[in-house]
């Protein structure tokens, strides 16, 4: 196998099983990986505006929108305005989601977790470089949005 054909089996085995975690994830806590992330980054952050979560998470915008809808609805989010500038609406994490954070719900599989731990430091650091070069290769494609 060829460079490409390896990498871009590895990069499939990698979305196959955070795809699977992530179900594994909704059956647990009721969360998806994107709601999660937003949740850690709301707690990160503090309340925050939507543009702000979508950089940090690296979700689009428009799909923040429709996470935080739904996050709101669980009653894990709130939409507060600032009382500088009644305009500018930020997302602030309610005590319920403070709690489904409490219970430490984590957005890679514990086993993966487990073997990542065991790796020396420098090692670790090595694999984290590698995955941040690797999205980033990918970030500079021009990938096409998809029509409606």
């Amino acid at each position: 196998m060829n460079v490409e054909d390896s990498s871009l089996a590895a990069i499939r085995r990698i979305t196959r099983a955070a795809e699977v975690h992530s179900r594994t994830l909704f059956r647990d806590h009721r969360l998806t990986a994107p709601q999660l992330a937003l949740l850690k980054e709301v707690a990160r952050q503090g309340p925050a505006p939507i543009g702000a979560l979508a950089k940090a998470t690296y979700i689009g915008a428009p799909t923040v929108t429709g996470v935080v809808d739904r996050l709101e609805r669980q009653g894990l989010v709130a939409r507060v305005r600032t009382p500088a500038d009644r305009r500018q609406v930020l997302i602030a994490l309610t005590p319920a989601g403070k709690r489904m954070l409490g219970r430490n719900p984590s957005p890679l599989p514990a086993g993966f977790r487990a073997r990542l731990s065991e790796l020396p430091k420098s090692e670790q650091r090595r694999l984290c470089a590698a995955l941040e070069r690797v999205a980033a290769m990918m970030d500079r494609e021009e990938i096409p949005q998809p029509t409606r």
